[in-house]
């Protein structure tokens, strides 16, 4: 019997990733790591559900038993004795038909101090019972299962070709329900909000305007944007009152004017009906997010990009929150926080956002990119990327979130743009 020992943090999609590869029948390095026969979870009262989540997703392919450590997660006594009774009990009840052949303890989770007691216990058992033992732990740099071997001097990393990106692959449904977030499937999808309007033909003139401070465009918009927020409903808009609205019809008249034959009415009254929600919301900003995912839609297959999803509404406790735009890369999560704002504080409150809900779906596996039309002109006072930077730097480095920004200078132009984007998903580090 190969037994699987995981320690359960704040983030189960590292232990989730781990299992699924072990579990896989195929793959080369089934001698270096053993398939597991059952997998122990050792927890705490706060971190059960993830436990359970976990166990749900991989369902009947593995057997799962608990170590609940209750509220002493940070107790080395109550650690230990807790995995040396449960391992006690496992041999003996299988002492007859199924010996232990093998303990894997994957400390990729938990707390710092069930990683240590841990690491001893589960040493001290194997070396008394002539049980082969292995130490693993997944690394958010090379995306790869670090085995520790040869007296722990040595560091051996798999699977042997490519890395866990290649073999696991996790799409969203999958990482809200890990975390306990709900989502309506059926509202999944990298549908583009207005498919009629040209995206780059309009997102390089918008782009245009911005990086001039057009004043004529901005008041446009924000005008727009102030009007429509009076007839939100909860699904969708009260068309109706947003046709005869005064401010919208002047507002959408005058972004007409300025982009002409690329908005393909010629007034609000004009749109059909359904479509105005959509276009409105286009108008006001969420052209960004259209223009990020068609040119991520471009690089998908260049940089193995699986899955893309656009304006992702999710609960979590009952609160509700939107993320712009998501790429996953096997299982890595990359977030993109989007906004046509070229204020500080707005960029700033957008990325925080984005920041913890990276934190919350993946940990050290998540990336996040602002992007935003914020110029790195450093002469334009506080309001420029290496401001933008200084003050996202201590929360980055709180959250260990690596941060990468798109700002004006690579929006404006697409070549450069998408090789930006390439390099987001580029390996961090080379074999």
């Amino acid at each position: 019997m190969n037994v699987f020992i995981a320690l359960i943090g704040s983030n189960p999609l590292p232990i989730y990733a781990v299992l699924n590869y072990l579990l896989n029948d195929s793959r080369e390095d089934k001698k270096e790591l053993p398939c597991p026969d059952i997998a122990l979870c050792v927890h705490s009262e706060d971190t059960c559900k993830y436990f359970e989540n976990i166990k749900k997703l991989i369902g009947n392919k593995l057997k799962f038993e608990q170590i609940n450590l209750g509220f002493y997660e940070r107790d080395p006594k109550t650690i230990k004795e807790q995995i040396k009774k449960k391992l006690s009990s496992l041999n003996e009840e299988n002492s007859k038909k199924d010996t232990i052949e093998s303990i894997h303890l994957n400390y990729t989770g938990g707390t710092k101090v069930m990683s240590v007691i841990s690491y001893n216990e589960v040493k001290n058992y194997c070396k008394n019972n002539n049980i082969e033992c292995v130490f693993s732990d997944l690394d958010p740099k090379t995306n790869k299962i670090n085995v520790i071997v040869n007296d722990d001097i040595e560091v051996k990393k798999y699977p042997f070709d490519g890395d866990l990106r290649d073999y696991i692959k996790v799409k969203a449904p999958t990482l809200f329900k890990l975390h306990n977030m709900e989502v309506n499937e059926s509202e999944l999808g990298d549908e583009l909000y207005f498919s009629k309007i040209d995206i780059d033909e309009f997102s390089e003139k918008a782009l245009k305007l911005l990086n001039k401070n057009d004043r004529d465009f901005k008041n446009a918009y924000d005008l727009l944007s102030q009007e429509i927020s009076k007839y939100k409903l909860e699904y969708g808009y009260d068309v109706k009152k947003i046709k005869e609205n005064t401010g919208c019809k002047k507002s959408f008249g005058k972004l007409k004017e300025i982009f002409g034959d690329i908005i393909p009415y010629k007034d609000l009254e004009s749109a059909p009906n359904p479509q105005v929600g959509n276009l409105c919301e286009f108008l006001t900003g969420k052209w960004l997010e259209d223009y990020i995912l068609c040119h991520l839609r471009n690089i998908k297959n260049d940089v193995k990009v699986d899955n893309l999803y656009k304006s992702v509404r999710v609960r979590y406790n009952n609160r509700p929150c939107e993320i712009d735009v998501i790429a996953i890369k096997g299982y890595c999560t990359y977030l993109f926080s989007c906004t046509i704002s070229q204020r500080i504080k707005i960029i700033k409150e957008k990325a925080f956002e984005a920041i913890y809900r990276a934190n919350q779906l993946a940990g050290e596996h998540a990336k996040v990119i602002v992007v935003s039309p914020i110029s790195s002109d450093k002469s334009k006072k506080d309001n420029n990327l290496e401001e933008l930077k200084k003050d996202l730097s201590s929360f980055d480095a709180i959250n260990n979130k690596k941060v990468e920004y798109l700002s004006i200078d690579d929006l404006i132009d697409t070549e450069k743009l998408e090789n930006k984007l390439k390099k987001f998903f580029q390996d961090e580090v080379v074999e």
